[in-house]
């Protein structure tokens, strides 16, 4: 008969299947976790994504789940627990914080859905729900709740992307780890998924003591892995070596020493699998110029407003306060920044504005030029919306549409 891997008969209550290995059953001990938290690591197609599905539908009879999905590949895995989905584009981060101090103080399970959004929105709305988890009040630390994070490396990278960047990392950095090191006493469990380890911030990493480390292909990455595990640089090499599924577990909820182990197979179907080959579109170049509708991504020149509006500083306000579309551009900006991140067509912003369309085309040929906007060149499904650098300065604008 198998025997099932756990460190004393109190604690198999709290013990949850995930897997086997050549002694016998896989368990992860769910009281321990709390205390520990939990790294799922491995290249793309180890099967990372699979294990933290297997833990969530194990794990969810016993504790309130907080499941963050950067790419939107656990809806169904949310319905199947019966989790409240929410897509944080939809939300403002305030809205973010109390949602998620309400569904401690309820003991209700989220699905937070961050697609749509940008990377630094992304960071800063994901922040925003842990603050709500982290500052719930003392008397509802007894509520606990496991928060599994797929692809932690977007919440909390190691680097920033661009020095206008760093202070957005700074703070998801700085509440992810914060999620990590407080969370025990508050009843705050983080199960933290990522690709690469060089990609995740090391802070985040130290704050993890129990280990799924799955196929490595980088060697940055297989060092650190090897560190976590205790390998030496001769075993590190098993590590490229792993198939789908196999996973090395260590830790106190897992076991002592890493053991090899195959994580079992899910309920509910993985939705984040690679689609199959398909073939490009047998059609000729008239048929292919007219589905891109090539015609309408001609540049539009506007050398009037280039030379003008294409300088710095004080010389570009200038020109900008004394164009003629300066007020119907002023009433768009506003008009875009309510539903930002989204876009919407010049046709209605014409309809929302009261403008001619003509004028509202001025307005945006006038505020790309400055980039203010990102838009199209004219044309009947001309599309704007903010340039990334006001969005990112806005993200916790409400999206709603033009009405």
């Amino acid at each position: 008969m198998a025997t099932v891997l756990s460190f004393d008969t109190a604690a198999d209550k709290w013990s949850v299947p995930i897997g086997s290995h050549s002694r016998g059953e896989l368990s992860l001990q769910l009281e321990r976790l709390m205390a520990g938290r939990l790294l799922i690591q491995g290249s793309s197609g180890a099967g990372k994504s699979r294990t933290l599905r297997k833990i969530i539908e194990e794990a969810f009879d016993f504790t309130t789940i907080i499941l963050v999905d950067p790419e939107g590949e656990f809806g169904n895995l949310a319905a199947h627990i019966g989790a409240t989905s929410l897509k944080a584009c939809e939300r403002t981060a305030d809205g973010l914080t109390a949602a998620a101090a309400r569904a401690r103080q309820h003991r209700l399970s989220l699905h937070i859905d961050l697609t749509d959004l940008d990377p630094d929105q992304r960071i800063l709305k994901a922040a925003a729900l842990f603050a709500g988890l982290i500052g719930a009040p003392s008397e509802h630390w007894a509520n606990t709740v496991l928060v599994c994070i797929d692809e932690g490396h977007l919440l909390a990278p190691h680097h920033a992307g661009s020095a206008r960047d760093a202070e957005t990392r700074r703070i998801g950095v700085a509440t992810l780890t914060d999620l990590c090191a407080r969370g025990r006493k508050r009843g705050i469990a983080p199960v933290i998924a990522t690709q690469r380890l060089a990609k995740l911030n090391s802070s985040v990493v130290s704050e993890l003591q129990n280990f799924l480390v799955g196929l490595n292909v980088f060697d940055r990455d297989i060092a650190r892995a090897s560190d976590l595990l205790g390998f030496s640089a001769k075993d590190a090499d098993r590590l490229r070596k792993l198939a789908p599924g196999e996973f090395y577990a260590m830790g106190p909820a897992l076991s002592p020493l890493p053991v090899l182990a195959h994580i079992g197979e899910t309920i509910t179907e993985h939705l984040g699998v690679t689609p199959t080959l398909t073939a490009a579109a047998d059609v000729d170049l008239d048929e292919a110029s007219r589905l891109l509708d090539i015609a309408a991504l001609r540049e539009v020149s506007t050398p009037r407003r280039d030379s003008a509006l294409t300088m710095k500083g004080m010389r570009v306000l200038d020109a900008f306060l004394l164009d003629p579309s300066t007020p119907e551009a002023a009433s768009i900006i506003a008009a875009l920044k309510r539903i930002a991140p989204n876009a919407t067509t010049a046709a209605d912003l014409a309809v929302h504005l009261g403008h001619p369309r003509e004028v509202v085309d001025s307005a945006l040929d006038m505020l790309a030029a400055v980039a203010a906007v990102d838009t199209m060149p004219r044309g009947d499904e001309r599309i704007a919306r903010l340039h990334a650098r006001l969005r990112a300065k806005i993200c916790e604008m409400p999206v709603v549409a033009l009405a």
